[in-house]
C-alpha cells in the first residue's frame, strides 16, 4: 500500500500519461511539468517513489517499464539546487526513508510476476540504486535465489552484477559464489550464458589479485561455452561472450595460459569461417589480438601464436572486391577514404599492426614472409594486394629485423607496380609509402634512387585515379623524411607529372592529393624549389580565386597550403614578387568564409600564421582582420551535455563529439569545438612569437580571458598543454614591449600566469601535459630573471613537485611488480611520454626554480627530501639519477646552506661513484665537481678527497672509454682536475695523481668535462708543474685530439693551445714538428688552423 498521498498519485499519474502521449505538444508539456515542479529539492523524495511504485506495481506493463526507465533516469540525474556537479546522482541525496521504500518496492517488483521486459528494467533500476553505500542487506539473498530461477529471473540477477559488481564483491568470495557462476556458465539459455559473462568480467575486476587463482577455476567452464555457442550458430551471443573475455585479456591475460593454445585455434576457426557474421569473426580477431598486446611474451612463448596472426590477418585481407561490378566501384569511387563494406579487411590490416608493434620482427617477420613471396606471385590477385598491405601493417613493428633488408624488399614488391590490376598497383604504392616513414630515413638516402622513380611513374595518366592519388600520397611519406639533395635530381620530373594531373585529371580528389604532395616536395626541396616558383604559384592563385562551390572548397583549401609552404621554401625574397597578390586574395576568402565548417577556414588560419613567420612585422596591418575571428574560437567553452539511452548511439556516431562515461551517465564532449579551440591558440602563439612586442596591445586580453582560465579545460588536453604553452610568448611580448620584467605590466600578468600554473602542476590528471608545464614553468621564469617567485609560491612549487614525484616514484615500482601470474610488463609503444622522459622535465624545472631563487628555495626544499632520499637509495638507476641531479643543483645554487643537508646525500653519492649504471656515475662525478666548487668547499674536502680512489679506478677499468662508459669516464676525469686545483695541497701524493690524471686524456665526447679538464691541464702547464715536461707527447695529442672531435672551441680551446706551443717550444724544432706531423691528414688541416 502506497504513503503517497492519493491526490498526489493523481497529479503524477496523469504526468506519467502524459509522457506517454503521442501529442508532441501535451508530451513537452508535461516534461516541462515533472522537470519544474517535481524534480526540486523539496518533492524528488516523492517523485522517486512513485515512479518505483508504477515501476514495480503499475497497471500494465508498459507503464511498469516506462516508470521504470523514467525512474532510473531522475536518479543518476545531478540535483538541480546549489552545491552539486554533473558526477553526483540525486537517489544518493534523497533522505534515509525515501531510500528504503525505493528499495523495498523495486525489490519486491523485481521477485514479482514480470514481463522480461519489465524485470530486465527493474534490475537496470534496481543496480543503480545499489551503487549507494546506504545499507541493503535483502539485496544479495534475493539475487542468489533468482539465479535458480526461470532464465529471465537469471539473466536479470547478472546484469545487476554486471552494472554494481560490488553487490556479491563487497563480500567475501565464498562457494556460493563459484556454483552461481558455474550455474550460468553451463545454463540452456544463450542469454543467461551471456550475461553470465559479463558479470562474471565485472565481478573479477572488482576483486583483488590474491582471490583470482579462485575464480580461474571458472574459466574452462566459461570457455566450454564457446564451441556450444558456434555449433548452435548464435553468432551475435558468440560475438558477446568473446567482447566479455576481451576485457577479461586486457585485466589479466595469464590467466588463459593454460588454455593459451585452445583459444588460439578457436579464435582461428571464428575468424576465418565466412559462414559466420561479421561481428563474430572480428570479435574474435580481436580477442587474438588483445593477447599481444597485454601479454606479448606470453604469445612470443607460444609457436602456435604468430603463425595463426599471420595466416587469419592474410587470409581476411583478400576478402575485397568480391566480383568485376565491387572493382569497377572501387576505380571508380568519388571519396577514397570511404573504406565501404570491407570491414574484414581493415580490421586485419589493423590487428597485423597491433601485433606486429607488441611482437616485432624477430617474432613475426618469419612467419610472415614464409608467405608474402608465394602470395605475390600467386594467380588470385587479391593474394597479390593482401600480401602488400600485410607489408605495409607490419613495417613499423618490424623493423627491428626488416630495416636491414630494405634492397630485398624493394627486389620484392616493385615488380607488383606493374600488375594489371589496380588494387594490387595501389597496394604497392601503399607499400612503398610506409616503408617511406617506417624506415626513415635510412630508405631515403639508400633507396631513393629506385623509389622516386617508381613513384613517379605511377603518375602517369595510364593508371587509374586511385592508383595516380595513392603514389602521390607515398612521394608525400617519401619526401616528409628526405632532403633537398635527395629530392633535386628528381623535381623535374616529378612535378611535370603532377602539374599533368592537376590540369587533366577529372577527379577532384586526385587534384587534392597533387597540390599536397606538391607542398610537401617544396617543402624537403627548400630553396631548390625556386625555379619552378614562377610556374606553380599562378596556378595555385587560379585555384584560389576560382568559384567552387560549398562541396569542392577543400581544393581552395589545399592550395592555400601549398601556396604558403612553397612560400615558406623559397623565402621572402621570392615571396615578395607575389605577395601582394596572395595577401589580398587570403583577404577575400577571411571575408567570405563560408560558416564555420567551410574547410578553407583551417587552412587559411594557418596560411596567415605562415605569411607572418615569413614576412614578419610586415604582417601587422593584416592583424585587425586576421585576428577577431581567431579570437572568438580562441574563447570557446566547454560544450557538454548529459545524454540519454536512446541517444548514444546517435552521439557516438557523431564525430564532433566524444562520449564519457562518469558515475552511470553518459557525458558527451563536443570536443570538435575545443580542437578548433586548441587550434586558434596555437597559431596566436604562433603571432605572438613573431610579432613579439608589437603584440602586446592584445596580450591582457589573450592571456586573462583564454590562456589563463584554458588551464580548466579538463575535458581537452590540448587546450591546457597549448595554454599552457603559449604563457612565455604572451610574457615576452610584454616585457619587450614595456621595456624590463619588474615593470607592473609584466610582473601582474606573471604572477597571474604563476598563480594558475604553479596548483596546475599538482592537480592535473594528465601526465603528459606536465612536459607542457615544466616547459612554460622553466621559460617564464628566465624571462623574468632573479626572484621572480614570492615564498609562498615557492612552498606551492615545492609541494606540486613532491605530489609529481610521488606519483611517478609509484608508478615505477607499480610497475616494476606487474610482471606476477596474472600480467606482464608491457612497454607502451605509444605512450605520450616515460617516466624517464618525464623526470627529466621535472627535474628541468626543478633547475629553473633553485637557479632562479637560489637559497630561498631551501625551506621548499625541505618539503622534497623525504622523495629526494627515497629516490636516491633506490636500485633503480632512472630514480637514482634524477635524485643526485637535484642534488647537484641543491648544490649549485642553494649556497652555503647546503652543507647543512649533506647527511642525506654525501654517502649515496660516494656509493654512486661505483655504481654499475655509466649514466648514474656520470652524474654522481659531476656531483663530487659540484662539491669541489661550492661556496662550502672547505666543507666538502674530507668527501671529496674521499672520492679520488674510486674515481681513478672507475676511470681505469678495462671497458672505461666503451660508447656506454666515455662519457662517465671523461666527467670523472673532469672531477678529478676541480679536486686537485681546490684541494691540490691536501691531496696524498698529488704528483702520482696528476701523472695518472694525464693519461686519462683525451677528453673528445663531452664539452662540459672537456671545458673543465683542458682549463686546468692549460692551468698546470702554463704553472711549469715538474711532470708536465715529462708528459708533452701525451699532452699534444690529448689537445690534438680534442681539436678534432670539437670538444673544446673558444676561449677554452686558445689558452690551452697557447699552453701547448709554449711547451713544444721547450723541445728542439724537428722534435716538436716530427710529433705534429706524425698525426693523419684530417688532423694535420686541424694543427695547420691552431698550431701554425
Amino acid at each position: 500500500m502506497s504513503n503517497i498521498p492519493p491526490e498526489i498519485q493523481e497529479a503524477l499519474g496523469n504526468l506519467l500519461s502524459a509522457l506517454s502521449s503521442t501529442d508532441n505538444t501535451y508530451r513537452k508539456q508535461a516534461e516541462a511539468a515533472l522537470n519544474n515542479e517535481w524534480f526540486t529539492k523539496d518533492k524528488i523524495d516523492i517523485l522517486l517513489v512513485f515512479l518505483a511504485e508504477q515501476a514495480a506495481n503499475g497497471a500494465d506493463e508498459n507503464t511498469r517499464a516506462f516508470a521504470a526507465v523514467l525512474f532510473r533516469r531522475f536518479a543518476i540525474k545531478s540535483p538541480n539546487y546549489q552545491g552539486f556537479s554533473v558526477t553526483d546522482r540525486q537517489v544518493d541525496h534523497i533522505s534515509d526513508a525515501a531510500k528504503a521504500e525505493v528499495r523495498r518496492v523495486l525489490l519486491q517488483g523485481f521477485v514479482s510476476n514480470q514481463t522480461k521486459n519489465v524485470r530486465h528494467k527493474l534490475a537496470d533500476a534496481i543496480a543503480e540504486v545499489a551503487k549507494d553505500d546506504f545499507e541493503w542487506p535483502e539485496l544479495l539473498p534475493t539475487i542468489l535465489q533468482a539465479t535458480t530461477g526461470d532464465p529471465v529471473m537469471k539473466e536479470s540477477s547478472f546484469r545487476m552484477i554486471t552494472t554494481t559488481p560490488q553487490i556479491i564483491s563487497n563480500h567475501d568470495l565464498n562457494e556460493s559464489f563459484l556454483k552461481m557462476f558455474h550455474s550460468g556458465f553451463e545454463d540452456p539459455s544463450d542469454d543467461v550464458r551471456i550475461a553470465t559473462c559479463t558479470a562474471f568480467v565485472a565481478f573479477f575486476e572488482n576483486l583483488p589479485k590474491s582471490t583470482w587463482s579462485i575464480l580461474s577455476q571458472l574459466l574452462p567452464n566459461l570457455l566450454n561455452s564457446l564451441p556450444r555457442l558456434l555449433s548452435n550458430g548464435n553468432d551475435t551471443a558468440l560475438a558477446s561472450v568473446l567482447e566479455s573475455l576481451i576485457d577479461l585479456v586486457i585485466l589479466a591475460p595469464k590467466i588463459f595460459k593454460p588454455m593459451f593454445e585452445t583459444i588460439i585455434s578457436f579464435c582461428s576457426e571464428v575468424s576465418q569461417n565466412k559462414n559466420l557474421e561479421s561481428n563474430a569473426r572480428l570479435t574474435a580477431l580481436e580477442l587474438l589480438t588483445s593477447f599481444s598486446e597485454s601479454s606479448p611474451n606470453m604469445c612470443k612463448r607460444e609457436p602456435s601464436y604468430s603463425s595463426t596472426v599471420v595466416i587469419v590477418t592474410l587470409k581476411l585481407m583478400t576478402e575485397v572486391c568480391i566480383d568485376d561490378d565491387d572493382c569497377a566501384e572501387w576505380n571508380n569511387v568519388d571519396d577514397p577514404n570511404d573504406e565501404g563494406e570491407e570491414e574484414e579487411y581493415n580490421a586485419a590490416r589493423q590487428s597485423l599492426d597491433r601485433a606486429a608493434l607488441k611482437l616485432n620482427g624477430q617474432c613475426l617477420a618469419g612467419p610472415l614472409f614464409q608467405y608474402l613471396p608465394h602470395m605475390l606471385q600467386s594467380q588470385d590477385w587479391r593474394e597479390r594486394q593482401a600480401a602488400l598491405m600485410a607489408l605495409s601493417s607490419a613495417t613499423e613493428g618490424c623493423a627491428d629485423v626488416l630495416i636491414s633488408e630494405i634492397p630485398k624488399l624493394l627486389d620484392l614488391i616493385l615488380p607488383s607496380l606493374s600488375d594489371n590490376q589496380p588494387r594490387v598497383q595501389f597496394a604497392c604504392c601503399n607499400a612503398l609509402g610506409q616503408m617511406s616513414t617506417d624506415f626513415a630515413t635510412v630508405i631515403q638516402r639508400s633507396s631513393g634512387n629506385r623509389i622516386l622513380p617508381a613513384l613517379i611513374s605511377m603518375l602517369s595518366t595510364r593508371n587509374v585515379p586511385r592508383v595516380q592519388t595513392h603514389a602521390a600520397a607515398a612521394l608525400v611519406n617519401f619526401c616528409e623524411e628526405a632532403t633537398k639533395d635527395i629530392v633535386e635530381p628528381y623535381l623535374d620530373d616529378l612535378l611535370n607529372n603532377l602539374l599533368s594531373l592537376l590540369k587533366s585529371s577529372p577527379k577532384r580528389y586526385v587534384q587534392e592529393q597533387v597540390i599536397t604532395t606538391i607542398a610537401v616536395v617544396a617543402d624537403a626541396a627548400e630553396n631548390r624549389f625556386i625555379k619552378y616558383y614562377d610556374t606553380l604559384m599562378p596556378l595555385l592563385l587560379t585555384v584560389m580565386k576560382s568559384d567552387v562551390d560549398h562541396t569542392n572548397r577543400s581544393l581552395i583549401a589545399k592550395s592555400i597550403e601549398c601556396a604558403t609552404l612553397i612560400a615558406s621554401a623559397v623565402g621572402k625574397e621570392k615571396f615578395t614578387e607575389s605577395a601582394t597578390q596572395i595577401l589580398e586574395i587570403f583577404t577575400y576568402l577571411q571575408n567570405s568564409l563560408q560558416g564555420d565548417d567551410d574547410p578553407v577556414k583551417p587552412y587559411l588560419e594557418k596560411g596567415w600564421s605562415r605569411v607572418c613567420k615569413l614576412i614578419g612585422k610586415s604582417f601587422l596591418p593584416f592583424l585587425p582582420g586576421v585576428l577577431p575571428p581567431l579570437l572568438e574560437q580562441a574563447k570557446a567553452t566547454q560544450d557538454i551535455s548529459i545524454v540519454e539511452e536512446e541517444q548514444l548511439e546517435e552521439i557516438n556516431q557523431n564525430e564532433d563529439y566524444e562520449v564519457i562515461q562518469l558515475s552511470g551517465k553518459h557525458i558527451a564532449v563536443h570536443t570538435s569545438v575545443l580542437d578548433d579551440k586548441a587550434s586558434a591558440i596555437e597559431i596566436i602563439k604562433l603571432y605572438a612569437e613573431v610579432l613579439d612586442d608589437a603584440f602586446f596591445p592584445y596580450v591582457s586580453e589573450i592571456a586573462n580571458e583564454i590562456v589563463i582560465p584554458g588551464l580548466d579545460f579538463y575535458l581537452h588536453d590540448g587546450v591546457r598543454g597549448t595554454c599552457a604553452v603559449t604563457m612565455p610568448a604572451l610574457l615576452k611580448c610584454c616585457i619587450d614591449s614595456t621595456g624590463s620584467s619588474q615593470t607592473t605590466e609584466s610582473f601582474t600578468l606573471w604572477k597571474s600566469m604563476a598563480n594558475k600554473l604553479i596548483p596546475q602542476l599538482e592537480s592535473d590528471p594528465a601526465v603528459e601535459l606536465f612536459f607542457a608545464y615544466y616547459y612554460a614553468l622553466s621559460k617564464c621564469l628566465e624571462l623574468m630573471g632573479p626572484q621572480a617567485l614570492d615564498d609562498t609560491q615557492l612552498i606551492s612549487i615545492a609541494k606540486s613537485i613532491n605530489c609529481n614525484l610521488s606519483d611517478i616514484y609509484e608508478r615505477i615500482n607499480t610497475r616494476d611488480d606487474v610482471d606476477d601470474d596474472y600480467n606482464e610488463e608491457v612497454s607502451e609503444y605509444d605512450d605520450d611520454c616515460s617516466d624517464e622522459e618525464l623526470l627529466e622535465e621535472v627535474g628541468k624545472g626543478l633547475s629553473s626554480v633553485f637557479e632562479n631563487s637560489g637559497v630561498r628555495f631551501i625551506p621548499g626544499f625541505m618539503e622534497l627530501t623525504p622523495i629526494v632520499n627515497k629516490f636516491l637509495c633506490d636500485e633503480n638507476p632512472i630514480l637514482k639519477r634524477f635524485a643526485i641531479q637535484v642534488i647537484c643543483d641543491l648544490i649549485k645554487y642553494g649556497g652555503t646552506e647546503t652543507f647543512k643537508l649533506h647527511e642525506l646525500f654525501l654517502n649515496p653519492v660516494g656509493e654512486a661513484l661505483s655504481s654499475s649504471d655509466s649514466k648514474v656515475r656520470e652524474i654522481a662525478s659531476r656531483c663530487v665537481g659540484f662539491c669541489a666548487q661550492s661556496p662550502s668547499s672547505s666543507d666538502y674536502s674530507t668527501f671529496c678527497l674521499a672520492c679520488i680512489p674510486i674515481l681513478t679506478q672507475m676511470t681505469s677499468i678495462p671497458d672505461s672509454r666503451a660508447p656506454d662508459n666515455i662519457d662517465a669516464t671523461e666527467f670523472m676525469c673532469s672531477t678529478l682536475a676541480l679536486i686537485i686545483q681546490f684541494y691540490g695541497d691536501r691531496v696524498p701524493d698529488v704528483n702520482d695523481l696528476i701523472s695518472t690524471w694525464i693519461t686519462l686524456f683525451p677528453v673528445c665526447q663531452n664539452e662540459e668535462a672537456a671545458r673543465i679538464a683542458y682549463t686546468f691541464l692549460s692551468q698546470i702547464i702554463n704553472q711549469h708543474h715538474p711532470l708536465v715536461s715529462t708528459k708533452i707527447s701525451q699532452i699534444v695529442d690529448g689537445v690534438v685530439q680534442a681539436l678534432l672531435y670539437a670538444s673544446i672551441s673558444g676561449d677554452t680551446a686558445a689558452n690551452v693551445v697557447a699552453s701547448v706551443k709554449s711547451l713544444l717550444a721547450t723541445l728542439p724544432e724537428d722534435q716538436s714538428m716530427a710529433m705534429l706531423n706524425s698525426y693523419s691528414t684530417e688532423a694535420k688541416a686541424v694543427i695547420s688552423k691552431w698550431f701554425v
